[in-house]
């Protein structure tokens, strides 16, 4: 009447019931996340008496994943979210038990579940979202439960894991034993992953021969820290420095402002490893064509002139006859340190990882893969968000933040799944 134009209410009553049935099929269709679970679950073996099970495992890791993203992944926390969020899973699946679990059920199956079985489902969650870049850095490092101490671990049980620092995924973990060592187990592992192309770090621990050969045999390549514990190739690689000059080796280098009002300087120096005796590259597999390298790190405070200067040593087989090898030295140098940052300090400060109380070797093995399956999630939501919004991603304390409920985490995950299950 007024001359404006105005739907009629039976057009709006049709809207309104057309976006009911689109809400329902929503709800009624799991998501890709859902699905990438049902897939990968069967590597997840049962032991228990299937008659009486009352919690089918696929659920208690239905509801363990989205909670890892938010960090609860204690045995209280799972069994919190799972009665506070249950609606949610119930209206996606008719047979989603309709009673609360109990912590000491989630902590009873976390140790039922054989490490190895675990291993095997979380290498399959995380395989899918990794890219396959060219030059992909891989840190190898070991960190302590501080609070998982007994008597053949005083200072916390120890895990050994394989980082890629370019897609921040943890590619496996070892829980080491009480009478094992890193050594051991950084050879052993190097079989359970694929990486040819790759570039392995790692400390002077690790500069083992047995770890060498078996990286070079999995078509890999390494930049391995020299220190005293390999006391004669340590004293050969510093003469070989002691009298490099410009023109004989390829150089690097970089000046930044560090925090505390200090000015840094790295630079990195390459040498071919032939300079060495002909003993140690017959020793490291591959390093008759790889170089050695000397990465040197000053510092400078503004205020008061204090400087200081440290000089760290590497072999590598990283091809001396490559143009830009220096570059590549100087670049997996660095990108170790992206296990220490980028990993261990944000599973101690975001998840809690030294408060983890347990003795039991499945339990504190199977729980620390959620949290590093949390991580390796929510560095994927923020490299989206970056590639979105052309901008810097929020920190990982507020993504875990906002996703504390089920349907905000299962819309995280289907968001990072999505490409794997439509292909």
């Amino acid at each position: 009447m007024d001359g404006k134009f105005r739907y009629s209410m039976n057009y709006q009553l049709r809207q309104q019931v057309e976006q009911m049935e689109q809400d329902k099929t929503a709800r009624a269709t799991p998501s890709a996340a859902e699905s990438a679970v049902r897939t990968f679950m069967p590597e997840i073996k049962d032991e228990r008496q299937q008659f009486k099970v009352v919690y089918p495992l696929d659920y208690v890791y239905l509801v363990a994943l989205p909670a890892g993203l938010s960090g609860q992944t204690s045995c209280v926390q799972i069994a919190d979210y799972w009665a506070n969020n249950r609606p949610a899973p119930e209206e996606y699946f008719p047979d989603f038990p309709r009673e609360n679990i109990s912590h000491d059920t989630v902590r009873r199956l976390l140790m039922l579940i054989d490490p190895q079985q675990f291993a095997s489902f979380y290498s399959r969650l995380v395989t899918p979202l990794l890219d396959k870049m060219a030059s992909r850095i891989v840190a190898v490092d070991g960190q302590a439960v501080r609070a998982s101490k007994n008597p053949q671990a005083a200072s916390g049980r120890y895990l050994l894991c394989f980082w890629d620092t370019e897609n921040g995924i943890a590619l496996g973990q070892k829980l080491i034993g009480p009478k094992g060592n890193e050594i051991t187990y950084a050879a052993e592992m190097v079989k359970d992953f694929d990486l040819a192309g790759c570039v392995v770090t790692a400390d002077a621990l690790n500069t083992q021969k047995e770890f060498a050969r078996e990286l070079v045999d999995a078509g890999g390549d390494c930049c391995l820290a020299v220190k005293g514990n390999q006391k004669h190739l340590y004293l050969d690689i510093q003469m070989a420095f002691a009298d490099v000059t410009e023109t004989r080796g390829k150089l690097w280098g970089s000046k930044c402002t560090l925090a505390h009002g200090r000015i840094g300087h790295r630079s990195v120096c390459v040498l071919p490893a032939s300079v060495l005796a002909q003993d140690h590259l017959d020793d490291w597999g591959g390093l008759e064509e790889g170089c050695i390298v000397r990465a040197t790190t000053s510092c400078e405070n503004k205020k008061s002139g204090d400087a200081s200067q440290l000089d760290r040593f590497f072999i590598s087989t990283l091809r001396w006859d490559h143009p830009f090898v220096a570059d590549q030295a100087a670049r997996a140098v660095r990108r170790h340190w992206g296990i220490e940052n980028e990993l261990h300090c944000v599973l101690d400060v975001d998840f809690y990882q030294d408060r983890t109380q347990c003795k039991n070797a499945n339990y504190i093995n199977n729980r620390i893969l959620l949290n590093k399956f949390g991580i390796a999630v929510l560095n994927k939501l923020q490299q989206k968000e970056t590639e979105k919004t052309g901008k810097d991603a929020m920190s990982k304390r507020r993504s875990m933040h906002k996703l504390h409920a089920v349907p905000s985490a299962l819309k995280a995950l289907s968001e990072v799944y999505a490409e794997v299950i439509h292909a």
